[in-house]
């Protein structure tokens, strides 16, 4: 049985291994994951099944850990589409199955809830981003492997991390966290902050519950850049400025206004068809948010997998033809 700090150690490893990749797709987001879906997660992890045959498309290319789909048909427990936004489910406990193996991501628990790994600042842009560390909450115990029970999950602070939790100045407790750490890397120490956000057992209706009520970009977008589809999905380190700013307010208006649609209950062929851009928004205190953009109006957090905001119309045409 590993000990905690050991446990903390392979989670690091990995973390890093998995955000430099991630670095070689862009020089200013460090993402996680398309963020709860679907029924088979446990009640503290994301988890990735290898014998299923749905998954989030680019797996293999891009690096991500990816939410296992139902398969043979099932629909997502408790992810409700309807008039008026989408219920996204509270992270459950996968149920054993045979041939299928998974790998966890980075949690916390906190006040009851589950806060999955989403962005990651290291060196330089974490020292930048430290005043938004704010006041410690408790000190996660790593307690979280592959093993752990259900009881284990329900515990305050258990975590795959070990280390002190913070909340994040400027945004609300009940959705974003933070861990903060030093890291060994080829030059030295080097400071991590690792952001932690609650994507699950939540009700989102239209784009401004996601993007002003909990990341609120509104009035605090200091630079643009895009990225085509093709670069990536094969990790390539090209991004552009955003020429056509003009463009960006009408397109951010319509993304507030326009309403969720959970795509898996309705068009499971949508990460295999039509084309997708990469919008990321570099916001005043450091923080970018990464819009997924895809062929035929719709617009997506990346953290968010099969969860879009329905938009057609000019002022996403223009914005998705400037990012491609």
């Amino acid at each position: 049985m590993m000990t905690y700090r050991e446990m903390t150690d392979n989670v690091l490893r990995r973390a890093k291994e998995y955000e430099e990749k991630r670095r070689r797709r862009r020089n200013m987001l460090l993402a996680a994951l398309p963020v709860v879906c679907v029924c088979l997660a446990a009640a503290a992890l994301l988890w990735r099944g290898s014998a299923v045959s749905e998954q989030t498309p680019d797996a293999a290319l891009s690096g991500q850990p990816q939410v296992v789909q139902p398969s043979g048909g099932e629909e997502m427990k408790g992810a409700s589409a309807h008039g008026g936004g989408i219920s996204i489910p509270a992270i459950e406990l996968p149920e054993p199955r045979e041939g299928v193996a998974y790998d966890m991501i980075g949690l916390v628990v906190y006040k009851g809830g589950i806060y999955t790994q989403a962005e990651s600042y290291y060196g330089e842009e974490a020292e930048a981003m430290q005043s938004l560390v704010g006041e410690r909450l408790g000190r996660a115990s790593g307690s979280i492997d592959e093993w752990s029970t259900q009881d284990e999950y329900a515990e305050e602070f258990a975590s795959t991390y070990e280390g002190d939790v913070y909340s994040v100045k400027g945004y609300d407790e009940d959705f974003r966290l933070c861990v903060c750490q030093y890291i060994e890397s080829d030059g030295g120490r080097m400071r991590w902050i690792q952001f932690l956000e609650r994507m699950n057992g939540i009700e989102l209706t239209c784009g401004a519950d996601l993007f002003e009520d909990r990341l609120r970009i509104g009035g605090r977008i200091s630079s643009v850049q895009y990225q085509s589809h093709e670069d990536w999905n094969m990790g390539r380190n090209a991004f552009y400025d955003l020429e056509d700013m003009q463009a960006l307010e009408p397109f951010l208006a319509e993304l507030d206004a326009g309403e969720f649609e959970n795509l898996w209950l309705t068009d499971r062929d949508f990460y295999r068809s039509g084309a997708n851009a990469h919008l990321y928004l570099r916001l005043e205190d450091g923080t970018t948010v990464e819009l997924r953009l895809a062929e035929g109006g719709y617009a997506g957090y990346q953290h968010l997998g099969w969860y879009f905001v329905k938009m057609p119309g000019a002022a996403f045409d223009a914005v998705f033809e400037a990012c491609r």
